[in-house]
């Protein structure tokens, strides 16, 4: 049984994947979990603590090892194993393998805001255009207005991983984006290079797990790094 979780609020498609799992043993691939490359090992494994295995995938499709699940994407559908895979946006070639009988769901930010410039949208524009003062300034709002970091953190990773996916793709359709999103991520892109759009995607994952590890919270260690990186 596969599900696939795309759009930009990861958090909540976490959430949703969990829900899904209730009452299994997970598994988790990515992110310090396992690695993808042992995916198919647990594909019929039996739970030591439930009755039933369920494999979370969170982002695979960021590295080359986790790209090679794409030919198994007929035998995650029509297994007996709950695979639930992650992936805020799909390109084309990963679009043309899924089975038909797999179940897409999307959960993308919606925050909402009576000034537009406080608006997430508008927060991700600053940041990849490199314009540190208006990021801080929109964080800050943001923050003082309700909106958590962890959602902030979503956002700001979806940002840059499409910088890093439009270095190496030529189109939007290549890429599964829309063009509009697509182009604003190449010029961005095209400011930073592909070795520091690299470097900033690695960091806000890395900034993620730094405050799971009690390191400070994601809230400080974010607004850190805008002032620093943006």
């Amino acid at each position: 049984m596969l599900y696939i979780l795309t759009g930009s609020d990861v958090v909540k498609a976490k959430a949703r994947a969990m829900k899904l799992a209730d009452k299994s043993e997970v598994v988790r691939f990515g992110e310090g979990g396992e690695a993808f490359a042992n995916v198919g090992s647990y594909l019929s494994a039996r739970g030591l603590f439930a009755p039933k295995v369920s494999l979370i995938l969170d982002r695979p499709f960021e590295t080359e090892e986790g790209e090679a699940l794409l030919a198994m994407f007929k035998d995650f559908a029509e297994a007996d194993t709950l695979v639930v895979l992650i992936q805020p946006e799909l390109n084309a070639e990963a679009k043309k393998k899924i089975p038909k009988n797999a179940v897409i769901e999307r959960y993308d930010i919606s925050y909402q805001s009576e000034k537009p410039e406080q608006n997430v949208f508008a927060l991700t524009d600053a940041f990849a255009a490199g314009d540190r003062k208006k990021s801080w300034i929109l964080y800050r709002q943001m923050i003082e207005n309700g909106a958590s970091a962890e959602e902030i953190h979503g956002a700001l990773s979806w940002q840059a991983r499409a910088m890093v996916l439009a270095t190496k793709t030529k189109s939007a359709e290549e890429a599964g984006m829309k063009s509009y999103p697509y182009g604003k991520a190449k010029a961005a892109a095209g400011r930073l290079g592909p070795a520091a759009a690299e470097n900033l995607s690695r960091e806000l994952v890395s900034l993620y797990h730094r405050s799971r590890a009690g390191e400070g919270p994601l809230e400080d260690l974010l607004e850190v790094f805008l002032l620093r990186k943006t």
